[in-house]
């Protein structure tokens, strides 16, 4: 078993080490456009190249327009590489399908599963997306609750802004009629402070450091303070601080969206591959879903 493990973690190295020679490939034509772009801004100051001819002046935005396609376009490109494709495949494989299947009993992981809003949520927020991309979907159940979990990016406008988040969907009979949001104080909504919903009053739940931190947006305000008062008497304060949530209850379902900046799904490049440290990411995966369902199960028990 040890020499199998030693040969999955080499194996994944070697296709590392060609993940970073693409990388490396990148930050050279980065480097070696901004040195050439700024050289030839010098000689155009200098007058050292090209004096008295129009040429030169068409040629700057050449050079500037080099330079954001190495800089912001690059990336994107070699992210989409066959070699990253392959490295990131037999990662999961080896590391993060086999965990999140055990944890999760009958449960099944897919790397690039294709989403459909319609098909995962049907609560507000994804409701007026436009876009929607996802990977790493997690379908199981913890605790007899359904759910599942996707790495997801929503986009609402033209100007590429978007959220990025961890969605967890479980199926949860809550006993609404109406939609209830809990917004904590730190969660960013493309960029911006998550404005009122139209048509939604804002409530406080009559306790402070719970009323500090959520921020709390009902359709139907005596029915949304009498499901308040129970969530805000659960210690869910502590477990928020990490990855800052969006909660979102409808009359069978709720809705996790944590914030987050690093995929711990994917597989590192600048460092190498360790068994032990990439399976501890996988299980505090586990854990964190684990934890979510717990609390949103806590809240409507």
């Amino acid at each position: 078993m040890e020499n199998k493990e030693q040969t999955t973690e080499q194996r994944l190295n070697e296709l590392r080490i060609k993940v970073c020679h693409v990388e490396n490939i990148w930050i050279f034509c980065c480097a070696l456009s901004l040195i050439g772009t700024f050289a030839y801004l010098f000689l155009i100051y200098k007058k050292g190249i090209l004096p008295g001819t129009p040429l030169r002046y068409i040629l700057i935005p050449v050079c500037l327009l080099v330079v954001v396609f190495c800089i912001y376009m690059l990336p994107i490109l070699l992210r989409k590489s066959r070699k990253y494709a392959v490295y990131s495949e037999e990662y999961k494989n080896a590391y993060v399908k086999p965990y999140m299947e055990k944890a999760f009993g009958e449960g099944s992981y897919l790397g690039n599963d294709k989403v459909s809003l319609r098909d995962i949520a049907d609560f507000s927020v994804l409701e007026k997306a436009k876009t929607a991309k996802a990977n790493d979907c997690i379908r199981g159940s913890h605790r007899s609750v359904p759910f599942i979990r996707y790495d997801l990016t929503l986009g609402y406008d033209n100007k590429n802004s978007g959220l990025t988040c961890v969605l967890i969907a479980i199926e949860l009979k809550t006993g609404l009629r109406n939609e209830v949001q809990l917004i904590h104080e730190d969660f960013k909504f493309t960029g911006k402070e998550y404005e009122q919903p139209e048509g939604y009053a804002k409530i406080l739940s009559g306790k402070k450091s719970f009323d500090k931190e959520f921020a709390v947006y009902v359709k139907d305000q005596k029915e949304g303070e009498a499901f308040i008062e129970r969530i805000a008497a659960k210690d869910i304060s502590k477990k928020a601080k990490n990855f800052p949530p969006a909660l979102f209850f409808d009359r069978s379902k709720a809705y996790i969206l944590l914030r987050r900046d690093k995929d711990v799904m994917e597989p590192p490049v600048y460092h190498r591959v360790k068994e032990g440290k990439c399976i501890k990411e996988v299980e505090l995966e586990v854990e964190l879903i684990r934890t979510w369902i717990d609390i949103m199960k806590d809240c409507v028990d």
